[in-house]
């Protein structure tokens, strides 16, 4: 029987599923990888280990025989992920590791290595000013911008015509050339995009007039913009496809993204997606009622207010705020501020002196209280 636990040394149960395997060797082979700790030689024992324990356990045949004790470690010869001679990793075993290493330290995967790489163009961000009541209901605007696009006269391939298009002789049209270098645990491999042609896996020999073999001219656009109702101040909105062409033209373009400036309301206050408001309301119609208009996003509509309504009372109207993008809305808060009247004459100040006495005896039993507690707790002298 084998001396080690390979379990163990990756941290998961003998039932574990080859997935869970796999996932527990990415975690530790970041965690122990000698880049991470130069001259450390403990953590580069420990990357050995981990990889040994992956080299048996990570494939189902050689896990099979471990677990029931038919594996000759000392013929196995150790592992090397690399390097030839001993392990027996089969090809799909050693690309599987090859990947693990391209997704955790960029040395490329197999999929980079089936051709000229494909390339996206760059995004292009757009600042887009809209007024308070644009972004709350949403709106369609033209904007206009600049950016790349295939240049029409070489078709993207920045070459005055196809014969003057050559295999590049360094990659054989592959856009990629594979590095070895030689480190304490055998060869690593990296692929990286050729520095010859550029990773486009071609040499141009007479470039396009036009472009100058860019593959790209700048040209202006113009695009009809529908902005969802309920953008915020900051927000981006994102136009696949509509950014950059890629230089060389093998490639999709990439993104227009739209940062939105929203311009401040002097009516109404913002959070979320609900929205609040201050409403002057008249003195009389605060002490007797009566109807008052409440500005919403979809307009202004009456609203029949109590009597005796307080100053700096908040009423709540449900579904009156921001329609979101995704079909939520929000509520309006509408906060009453009562207008004290200025100025009154010396009649209209004795009937409210006249006023106030009479509801004090009858109806302000409230501030009756309040003022009887007063003089309890600061009795005269």
């Amino acid at each position: 029987m084998p001396t080690k636990d390979y379990y163990k040394i990756l941290g998961v149960e003998k039932t574990a599923s080859q997935d869970e395997i796999k996932s527990a060797y990415r975690r530790l082979a970041k965690q122990y990888h000698p880049d991470l700790h130069p001259g450390d030689n403990d953590a580069a024992e420990k990357f050995k280990e981990i990889n040994e324990a992956y080299s048996i356990v990570g494939d189902p045949d050689k896990r099979g025989k471990y677990d029931r004790g038919e594996m000759d470690m000392d013929a196995a010869g150790g592992f090397n992920p690399f390097g030839g001679g001993g392990s027996g990793f089969t090809a799909t075993g050693f690309d599987d590791i090859f990947d693990m290493f391209s997704d955790a330290f960029g040395f490329g995967g197999r999929t980079r290595r089936r051709g000229a790489q494909s390339s996206v163009g760059g995004d292009i961000t757009y600042r887009v000013e809209l007024t308070f009541m644009e972004s709350i209901l949403g709106c369609t605007k033209p904007i206009t911008f600049s950016r790349l696009e295939k240049c029409p006269t070489c078709n993207g391939t920045g070459a005055k015509d196809s014969s003057h298009i050559k295999t590049c002789d360094k990659c054989g049209g592959s856009g990629q050339v594979r590095r070895v270098q030689n480190t304490i645990f055998g060869q690593q491999i990296s692929v990286g995009a050729c520095d010859k042609c550029g990773g486009t896996g071609h040499i141009i020999t007479d470039s396009c007039k036009t472009c100058g073999g860019r593959g790209v001219i700048n040209k202006n656009k113009v695009i009809n913009v529908t902005i969802p109702a309920g953008v915020e101040n900051g927000s981006v909105l994102q136009l696949t496809g509509e950014g950059n062409a890629p230089i060389g033209g093998n490639g999709r373009n990439g993104n227009l993204l739209l940062e939105f400036s929203v311009r401040p309301s002097a009516l109404f206050k913002r959070d979320g997606y609900n929205l609040y408001v201050i409403v002057p309301v008249s003195f009389l119609t605060a002490v007797c009622g009566g109807q008052i208009e409440i500005p919403a996003p979809d307009g202004v509509f009456i609203h029949n207010l109590a009597e005796g309504t307080a100053n700096g009372e908040t009423l709540r109207f449900r579904g009156k705020g921001i329609h979101s993008p995704r079909g939520a809305v929000g509520d309006l808060f509408a906060t009453i501020n009562v207008e004290v009247p200025k100025g009154i004459t010396r009649g209209q100040k004795k009937a409210l002196e006249q006023f106030e006495n009479d509801n004090t005896l009858k109806n302000y039993s409230k501030r009756r209280a309040f003022l009887d507690e007063i003089a309890r707790t600061y009795p005269k002298k």
